[in-house]
């Protein structure tokens, strides 16, 4: 097995990315739109690069089919914006081949987000007067977004970095 670096830079600032996008969405609530920028740029050079397993075609309909449901969601109050980008950003990536696991991963670290604020929210108090900071209002779902991401990327090999040499010696 031999490393491939330039797919281990590609993956490290994918991933990279998408965990600062969801560490400012804990801390302020706001997903950076540098951050949806950066991974728009890193697909872009990947795509060039050939590190990206799905066409260029499924791509794109991938990131406009998650504006295209994103937007009424944004419009409707349910998702913020940043949220909305973040995942057209990790739905370029996903293409449609595995948008739907995407989706369905997102939801579900969505709902673990949802039941463990709900679980806190009797203690918040408790934690504040030991010496937590108070929660701020909301959800980071940018928190479900990066992890339903960073799952797709892995299912799907583009957080794979190691390419298995074959050697084959033909006998006379």
């Amino acid at each position: 097995m031999e490393i491939d670096y330039v797919r281990l830079t590609w993956s490290i600032a994918y991933a990279g990315l998408l965990l600062l996008a969801a560490g400012y969405d804990i801390w302020a609530r706001r997903i950076p739109n540098w951050t949806v920028v950066g991974l728009v740029g890193v697909f872009l050079v990947g795509l060039t690069q050939g590190w990206l397993a799905p066409g260029w075609l499924s791509c794109l309909a991938a990131f406009a089919l998650a504006l295209v449901v994103g937007f009424p969601m944004f419009v409707g109050r349910v998702m913020g914006a940043g949220d909305v980008k973040l995942l057209a950003a990790a739905a370029l990536f996903a293409g449609m081949d595995n948008l739907l696991l995407l989706l369905v991963a997102t939801a579900l670290t969505g709902g673990v987000l949802a039941v463990t604020a709900l679980a806190v929210r009797p203690y918040e108090g408790l934690l504040v007067a030991s010496g937590w900071p108070r929660p701020r209002a909301g959800l980071p779902y940018g928190v479900a977004i990066a992890v339903g991401a960073l799952y797709a990327g892995w299912n799907s090999g583009l957080l794979t970095v190691t390419r298995h040499l074959v050697h084959i010696e033909l006998l006379k």
